[in-house]
């Protein structure tokens, strides 16, 4: 299908209820004129909630749910895991040879604590094929500067991996995925896993799409902590296309206003209600 957007989520059982109101907020955004492909990839992820998460596919756009275990399971003793951050933050780093393998040169990533504001596909009209990732610059404090530096990087070039759109073709071509395994293995502890290993191998070919695609709410009530150069892009946003509710939860408590996002959509999800009881 020639208009078909494909978007690509990580879950859990853990994230199945945040997941459904990402999908719903996509599923209320989109055009009906275009076909998305959902597609879900997960280890674990019990057969209730794929039959709750199915539900909520409509004419338009289809749910495909991928246990990706086989598909890493000869790297699982490399993956360095701590906080939140388990196993599955590294399946996005395998996540272009799948799709070349299915025949989809180019798809968008979502983590699934966010919730979409517009139809997605409206992101595809930020790139073209002159970068092989984009994404939206992380929203850097001091601190996040100085450790991005230590990894030989520059934070106005070191992009948030929550929203992304990859080019399967050009990933694989430049064998993206070998050389991140190598960096796993040569360095196993990293702060933010697979986001700093993919900027590390994506270096240089990474292009910047605008920060209203990727705001991470956290520090948005003290802007005074960003970066200058983060700061000044992050003011002139006035309507944010997608909400990223990076380390703290709306679900968990209510850093600002933009939390209403996440309660707006998770109020009008017909089976949220069935995930918390």
């Amino acid at each position: 299908m020639n208009n078909t957007i494909t978007v690509a989520c990580v879950t859990n059982d853990g994230y199945a209820p945040y997941l459904s109101t990402a999908i719903y907020s996509i599923i209320t955004n989109s055009n009906s004129n275009k076909h998305y492909d959902l597609f879900v990839f997960f280890s674990s992820l019990s057969k209730d909630n794929i039959d709750l998460l199915s539900t909520l596919q409509t004419e338009n756009v289809t749910i495909h749910f991928e246990n990706f275990d086989n598909f890493t399971k000869e790297y699982d003793s490399l993956f360095y895991t701590w906080a939140h951050y388990t196993k599955e933050s590294y399946y996005r780093l395998f996540l272009p040879k799948y799709f070349e393998e299915i025949g989809i040169d180019k798809f968008i990533y979502l983590d699934v604590d966010l919730v979409v504001n517009c139809d997605i596909g409206e992101l595809l009209n930020e790139v073209d094929s002159s970068y092989s990732v984009y994404g939206a610059l992380n929203y850097s404090t001091a601190e996040d500067a100085e450790y991005i530096q230590s990894l030989g990087l520059s934070y106005l070039n070191y992009i948030n991996a929550g929203v992304m759109v990859v080019d399967s073709k050009q990933f694989n071509q430049r064998h993206y995925l070998n050389k991140a395994i190598e960096i796993i293995r040569q360095r196993r502890k990293f702060i933010y896993i697979d986001q700093d290993i993919l900027n590390l191998v994506c270096s240089g070919d990474i292009g910047l799409v605008s920060p209203s695609w990727n705001m991470q709410w956290n520090n948005l009530d003290c802007p005074e902590k960003f970066m200058p150069e983060v700061r000044d892009a992050v003011m002139q946003i006035t309507q944010p296309r997608i909400v990223h509710y990076t380390i703290d939860k709306p679900w968990n408590c209510m850093l600002n206003h933009y939390g209403e996002f996440y309660h707006k959509y998770a109020a009008m999800n017909p089976v949220y209600k069935f995930f918390t009881k």
